[in-house]
């Protein structure tokens, strides 16, 4: 008789099977007798009776630590810490061979992702092709395209004159759209200095290359103009002839023409509107009258008696002439009222509250040209007059310069070109105002004495020169003399999103004077001390976005915008700081000739060469001397 029992040990409970015999009466049969060999049951399993617990077996999976408990305790702590052990070895080769899979898996994905890519473009640029192989329509009716080959060395551009540059005349580069840089309508852009064949041998007085045409004025005083915005046509063409004209500017659609007779004609700009002007009558041999194209400006409700005009400067639509008695006058330009006024004429009946003034009437800037002087109680004392030395006009700003070297500025400020701080009361500044902020590139004891003064578009220049406060007392004779002890230094303000100021950097408004650091560089030995020295400016050029200026030592520097190749090195690349510009291209020059060792790849002006900036344009003409 078998009998089972529950078997508590160790605090586990197992099944455990316990064989017993209630009897020890003998196994018998169904009829109680024992026939042939006779077995013993319990003999039979003796050898497998045992008083040890036992342990069903169960699958692996099914297994939890509370199966193992009584293992750990017969086998001990030493077969604990071996199970542990062999777990967590089995547990990270499990993790490395899930991370291998898994960076199997996205290199996978990459390849495919980065093969779909260059596939589906591969399809979409041969797409017309394949599409007629595919349908069967016949041959491919083009050529696919090819790899663009990768330029090596240097490309001349096309010389069609012969003459060289030792010939007098005129180099012109830059947008082509209006028939300004070439008389071939077909070139968009002309990226070189390249001769304009009309003016070969021609000595000019100076050259304006506008917007939309261009002039000059020849040795004799004439008026040269060519370009779409003229008559439509490339070819240059003489408009005004006889009135020796000294100096020109040119300001919405009217040419402001300063003569010998220190008159001030004003021509306007198109063929067209020079025929239906009224111009002035006059009288031939014949006592013929005849219409000339042009009228003349008023100045005698402004100017004193023997006072003349001396130069002139104009921006987008205001213009300002200078006296010989330093006296500077503004006028607005074009045939209408321009829309506003931006403070740009430094009246205080013309501000940018109000409308802007009629045009061509000239009115005198009259707290430019006198100096109020107050008591130290702030009152004031008296009114002496101001001389005022230059002017030089931005797009909607003007600078002016008197003869003790401070600079005043009024007009647009939005860009910082007038050296005052940018806000919303100095955005437009409509009376005259001193610059202050010069003095922070001098030392305390010193006074930065403005030189000279530039403009263009929306950036101004200054040329200043430190010198000692008491060396500017009125009388003292030396001054000019004593202020050789310091070199010259030029500053800029304004846009500079383009490189315009100079000073290698873009920015967008620059309204604190900074150095053009660069033109410090270019230094030269000066026998009489002994050192090195910077080198001179002898001539300043600045057009709406870049710059030319042309050093005591001939050479050349640019710098600023280069969108319409008006730099003339060859490329379209903005320069933001000044650079040597290569030489410019001879007949007969050869790619041999760059690589040439003696050949000085510079551009060198004579001293009757002179280089102008424009709008989209520059040039190279040659003067008497």
């Amino acid at each position: 008789m078998f009998s089972r029992s529950l078997v508590r040990t160790s605090g586990v409970t197992a099944k455990v099977a316990v064989r017993s015999f209630s009897r020890l009466a003998p196994l018998r049969k169904s009829d109680n007798k024992l026939t042939g060999q006779q077995f013993d049951e319990a003999e039979m399993m003796s050898s497998r009776l045992t008083e040890q617990p036992y342990y069903a077996k169960r699958s692996t999976e099914t297994k939890t630590e509370r199966d193992f408990d009584d293992f750990y305790q017969d086998s001990g702590e030493q077969g604990r810490r071996g199970w542990d052990q062999k777990n967590r070895s089995s547990s990270d080769d499990e993790l490395k061979r899930y991370q291998r899979i898994e960076i199997i898996k996205g290199l996978l994905a990459g390849v495919f992702t980065i093969g779909g890519i260059v596939g589906g473009y591969a399809l979409y640029t041969k797409w017309p092709a394949l599409k007629i192989w595919w349908n069967g329509d016949g041959d491919i009716p083009f050529e696919l395209p090819k790899k663009k080959k990768k330029k090596t060395g240097f490309e001349l551009p096309l010389i069609t004159n012969e003459n060289d540059s030792s010939v007098p005349g005129l180099y012109v580069w830059g947008d082509n759209a209006n028939y300004i840089a070439s008389m071939n309508k077909k070139v968009d852009e002309v990226r070189n200095p390249i001769r304009h064949d009309w003016f070969d041998n021609k000595i000019l007085k100076s050259v304006v290359m506008g917007e939309t045409s261009a002039f000059a004025i020849d040795d004799k005083g004439d008026l040269i103009q060519w370009g779409k915005g003229y008559n439509n046509d490339a070819v240059p063409q003489y408009s005004v002839k006889g009135e020796n004209i000294t100096q020109a500017r040119l300001s919405r659609g009217i040419i402001y023409a300063l003569t010998k007779k220190h008159e001030i004609l004003v021509i306007p700009e198109s063929a067209e509107n020079q025929k239906a002007l009224p111009g002035l009558q006059s009288r031939n041999w014949y006592f013929k009258k005849t219409m000339k194209p042009y009228t003349k400006l008023s100045t005698s409700n402004v100017l004193e008696k023997h006072e003349k005009i001396t130069s002139i400067d104009a921006g987008k639509d205001h213009l300002v002439a200078l006296s010989d008695k330093g006296r500077a006058f503004v006028t607005a330009t074009g045939f209408d009222t321009p829309e506003r006024s931006l403070g740009q004429y430094g009246l205080p009946e013309f501000s940018h509250f109000t409308k802007a003034p009629t045009p061509n009437e000239l009115h005198e800037i009259t707290l430019l040209n006198n100096l109020i002087q107050r008591t130290a109680r702030g009152k004031i004392d008296h009114i002496e007059p101001r001389f005022i030395t230059k002017v030089a006009c931005g797009n909607h700003h003007t600078l002016a310069l008197d003869s003790n070297g401070e600079l005043y500025s009024f007009g647009q400020n939005t860009y910082g070109q007038l050296a005052h701080p940018v806000s919303y009361e100095t955005e437009f500044v409509t009376l005259p105002k001193k610059v202050e902020l010069f003095s922070k590139h001098v030392s305390r004891d010193m006074f930065p004495e403005v030189l000279d003064i530039h403009a263009g578009g929306d950036t101004s220049f200054a040329t200043i020169k430190p010198a000692y406060m008491y060396q500017l007392i009125k009388g003292t004779a030396d001054a000019k003399q004593r202020l050789n002890d310091f070199e010259a230094f030029t500053v800029g303000f304004g846009t500079n999103l383009k490189g315009q100021i100079g000073n290698n950097l873009f920015t967008h408004a620059q309204f604190d004077p900074v150095k053009i650091r660069e033109l410090a560089k270019f230094e030269d030995y000066d026998t009489e001390k002994g050192e090195m020295v910077a080198i001179g400016i002898s001539e300043w050029s600045s057009g709406q976005e870049h710059t030319f200026i042309k050093l005591q030592n001939k050479d050349v520097l640019y710098w600023g915008a280069n969108d319409c190749a008006q730099l003339g090195n060859g490329k379209r690349n903005r320069i933001p700081k000044p650079t040597c510009p290569p030489a410019i291209v001879e007949p007969g020059f050869t790619a041999q000739t760059y690589k040439d060792m003696t050949f000085v790849n510079r551009l060198q002006l004579e001293e009757n060469q002179h280089i102008v900036a424009g709008v989209n344009n520059s040039a190279i003409y040659y003067s008497s001397k």
